[in-house]
């Protein structure tokens, strides 16, 4: 450690230039005094990755890889070029190459050989299996991939990328397969098989399991899901006990599979513990740290799906393995034959907090090709991740221009679990639903954002994207109802077409409405329950409408309405309106079928009194009832040839949202006035004159009414009385008595106050 202390102590503008060195490398260059450490050199954007190469060389290093993504160069460093490379100031950061210990196996299936099955077998043929897939079928049932390999969907046209231990391209279960292109990142060579004398025997096995799932056939037993698609074969983990695999041969695979032209990339191997000291922790895993999950959100960026194991280290939390922390892949768990999580399936979060696995596959008792005409059950994220890539690799054939996030999107759409978790994140998506409805069924209108409706018989309208043929005709069932749970129904129809108008007018209020879309074959998608929608009045009143009440001074009014929009049937709209007294009740006048929007009165109305006025809308044989939502008084200007005190109103109160009662009277003459509340018993509860906001003597006029005009209060606020005596204090609910003495006049009227 002494030898870098002086590291510290640069000065400050040098030392601002020096990369960042990860804190194992310190104690890797002091525990060693002469050796070999593989590392990553990040460049800084303005450096040239060639020059960073070649003054590596030049200083005795190995160049491994050069990432044209990462801007960085992977290296074989010795401990002398390493410290100089330290103080390079083209250098960003610099980290030890992941070297990673293998992960510790899954316990052996506990599968028993199944009858039919041939020596080393475990997957063999049972009375009643598919003819087909045999012992293979329950991937096809859960993930519901029948109705496309049914049609003939196989992949077809979609390049698909395998990194994993190697391929046994020999294999009679492959024949008739495309392999594009091939590649050993482990020996830099084209043979991604088995070689003699160079790999551990059988290093091929694991990649040739997951391949199978995509391409492998054994009749009877096993039958790939994508045997139409196009291969790009990477090896790139070498399983020898000396020779741990490194990071950066999945960078280059990536780079070389971009390079060729790939749609999706799968990869069931994780990298998380290495053998140098230098390690990811759970605290890292946020997507920008660890270089394959760098990588694997490059290729993201550039349109290759990314399909990954979550990892077998569960069933602890944030036991994920990289590149599965990455942001715009799939990360896939592991479930049994049941949907049950499988025990060893890694959890999330990511150190972000982002939910991970994205979803969940089947990955427990797997039958995989295991040699020559060897079939076998296999457990692990592994083999749930090329299920789910193949799956994916469907959809991408139905729908070539589908981006990697609109993959993830339907899947999500169409997965099984409502609440995604860091156990089994979406759950397992209905592959087949996913390819009919790639987009799901958005709906268009109405929306609540869009504000309430402007017409009582609105037409509901969603669209769900390109259908594949095999998937037509799509059954629409539209329900519409007053609160989120649908019922009960105010339409409950089934269409054929995206768009569906009302036929009868819908009353004022909010509504909910969802439509599911069903292919002929089962497959099903929903917009989500909509809502609210609020639908508007029939009509709305514009005149003599104020909640706080009008006072006019004409007798015979217009009154005026606009009324809402509607479709013929059960358009057009007629009207009946009523104006009545608001004291009793009784309908003062009355007009039917009027079909204009506005109104004059034919005859005159009595002054001095309330009123309110209503329509009665009809729309076809329904009908809606739009009141006024105040009172209106006809006044006479004129001075009042009587002296009188008028009935309180409203009477009784508190009614229809107000709180206090009005009281008018006429002073014929003037002189002494008194106008006070009395309980039952005679005992004086309020006075209102004489008393703070009138004189003892008041001059001929009318008192009570509001200030006038078309927007005034119909009351005077200091003749209302609100239930209270005069030191504020609330009286019970009862009778009680207005009682106005003037010259030549002693008058009472009933109230009835309800209390509050």
């Amino acid at each position: 450690m002494r030898r870098f202390i002086w590291l510290l102590f640069l000065p400050a503008g040098l030392a601002a230039q020096r990369p960042t060195a990860s804190p194992v490398l310190p104690r890797l260059l002091g525990r060693v005094q002469d050796t070999t450490i593989s590392v990553w050199l990040f460049a800084r954007p303005t450096a040239s990755l060639d020059a960073i190469s070649e003054r590596a060389a030049a200083a005795g290093a190995r160049v491994r890889v050069r990432s044209r993504w990462l801007h960085a160069v992977s290296a074989d460093v010795p401990a002398a070029a390493l410290r100089q490379l330290l103080q390079d100031p083209d250098l960003r950061r610099i980290q030890p190459l992941g070297r990673f210990k293998l992960r510790r196996p899954l316990p052996a299936p506990r599968i028993i050989a199944a009858p039919g099955a041939g020596p080393g077998d475990t997957c063999g043929v049972t009375p009643g299996d598919d003819p087909v897939l045999g012992p293979s079928e329950m991937p096809y049932r859960q993930l519901h991939l029948r109705p496309l390999t049914d049609q003939g969907i196989d992949g077809t046209g979609v390049r698909v990328g395998i990194f994993d231990t190697g391929f046994d391209t020999a294999n009679p279960a492959f024949n008739g397969i495309t392999i594009t292109a091939q590649y050993d990142f482990v020996f830099n060579d084209s043979v991604v098989k088995d070689e003699p004398g160079t790999d551990v025997a059988g290093a091929q096995s694991h990649g040739t399991a997951t391949w199978s799932l995509f391409a492998g056939d054994v009749p009877g037993r096993l039958h790939g899901i994508a045997r139409g698609a196009q291969f790009l074969l990477a090896k790139t983990e070498d399983i020898r006990s000396e020779t741990r695999v490194e990071e950066d041969n999945y960078v280059a695979a990536l780079e070389w599979a971009d390079s060729i032209g790939v749609d999706i990339v799968s990869s069931s191997l994780g990298y998380l513990s290495f053998d140098n000291g230098f390690s990811y922790t759970p605290s890292q895993l946020n997507g920008d740290i660890a270089v394959t999950s760098m990588a694997a959100e490059m290729a993201a960026q550039r349109g290759i799906l990314i399909v990954t194991a979550a990892g077998n280290d569960g069933p602890g939390f944030r036991t994920l393995v990289t590149p599965g922390d990455a942001d715009s892949i799939l990360t896939i768990g592991a479930e049994d034959s049941l949907g049950s999580i499988a025990f060893f399936s890694s959890r999330g979060p990511t150190a972000d907090g982002r939910l991970k696995p994205d979803f969940t596959g089947p990955g427990v008792a797997i039958c995989v090709v295991t040699g020559i005409g060897h079939v076998g059950r296999e457990d692990g994220t592994s083999f749930a991740t090329p299920l789910l890539a193949a799956s994916a690799a469907l959809v991408k054939q139905i729908h070539p221009t589908l981006l990697p996030m609109d993959i993830r999107a339907t899947f999500r759409r169409t997965a099984k679990r409502a609440s995604p978790d860091s156990t089994f994140g979406w759950g397992r998506p209905d592959v087949a639903a996913a390819a009919v409805f790639p987009s799901g069924v958005t709906a268009t209108s109405p929306l609540p954002a869009s504000g309430p409706l402007t017409t009582i018989t609105p037409t509901f309208s969603w669209m769900v994207g390109p259908i594949p043929p095999f998937a037509t005709p799509v059954t629409y069932r539209l329900r519409v109802g007053r609160d989120s749970t649908l019922s009960p129904s105010l339409v409950d129809t089934l269409l054929t077409v995206e768009t569906f108008t009302v036929p009868v007018a819908l009353k004022i209020g909010s509504v909910f409405w969802r439509v599911v879309a069903t292919a002929p074959s089962g497959e099903t998608a929903t917009s989500g329950l909509i809502g609210p929608v609020v639908v508007p009045p029939w009509a709305t009143l514009l005149s003599f409408s104020n909640p706080a009440g009008m006072v006019i001074d004409t007798a015979q009014p217009t009154f005026t309405w606009k009324p809402a929009q509607v479709s013929a049937p059960p358009g057009p709209l007629t009207f009946d309106l009523d104006v009545q007294r608001v004291a009793t009740g009784i309908i003062e006048f009355s007009v039917a079928n009027l079909t204009d929007t506005t109104f004059e009165l034919p005859q005159p109305l009595q002054r001095n009194t309330a009123y309110r006025w209503l329509l009665v809308v009809h729309a076809g044989s329904d009908t809606s009832i739009i009141r006024s939502q105040g009172s209106f008084l006809v006044v006479d200007l004129g001075m009042p040839t009587a002296t009188l005190l008028y009935q309180n109103f409203p009477n009784p109160f508190p009614a229809a949202g107000r709180d206090s009662t009005c009281l008018w009277f006429d002073l014929a003459l003037a002189g002494n006035v008194q106008l006070d509340i009395l309980d039952l018993r005679g005992n004086r509860v309020r006075r209102f004159v004489p008393g703070p906001d009138f004189p003892g003597v008041l001059g001929p006029g009318r008192y009570g009414r509001g200030s006038g005009g078309g927007g005034g209060g119909i009351c005077d606020p200091r003749l209302m009385w609100d239930g209270r005596t005069d030191d504020g204090h609330p009286l019970p609910a009862g009778v009680y008595l207005a009682k106005l003495k003037a010259p030549g006049l002693l008058v009472f009227k009933r109230i009835v106050f309800r209390g509050k």
